[in-house]
């Protein structure tokens, strides 16, 4: 006795779907997938001027130390963030950027590498390579 005929009438009507069915299942696929790719697109992305630092670029910040000595800390950037509004210190339509701190020339390996969590500016900051 072969496999089909074992199979009852009931179980080949699993292994049958209609055409139907099929087709309107790749159309419901279709459309999730487009949506999809429409609601990934940022709203207004095109008004927004182009960051001066991305993700993963090397920057420094200098500064002056307590007693007037010039110090720089060397970071990498993880993370950009534009402000269309004015919050806290920083002025309306303007990129803040958040930076892992690796080292610094001030003597306090101690306390490096960190990441503080406050933005920056980027009137703060100086790319290097």
């Amino acid at each position: 006795m072969s496999f089909l005929e074992h199979l009852s009438s009931t179980d080949s009507q699993i292994f049958a779907f209609s055409r139907r069915n099929l087709l309107k299942n790749f159309l419901k696929v279709g459309a999730i997938v487009a949506m999809a790719k429409r609601s990934t697109k940022p709203p207004n992305s095109k008004s927004y001027p182009l960051p001066e630092s991305n993700i993963g670029d090397l920057v420094a910040s200098d500064w002056k130390g307590e007693f007037e000595e010039d110090i720089t800390d060397f970071g990498e950037v993880l993370g950009v963030r534009y402000l269309p509004e004015a919050q806290s210190v920083f002025p309306a339509n303007t990129w803040v950027y958040y930076i892992y701190w690796t080292h610094s020339t001030c003597g306090c390996d101690f306390a490096y590498p960190c990441y503080d969590g406050d933005p920056s500016a980027a009137s703060e900051l100086r790319r290097i390579s």
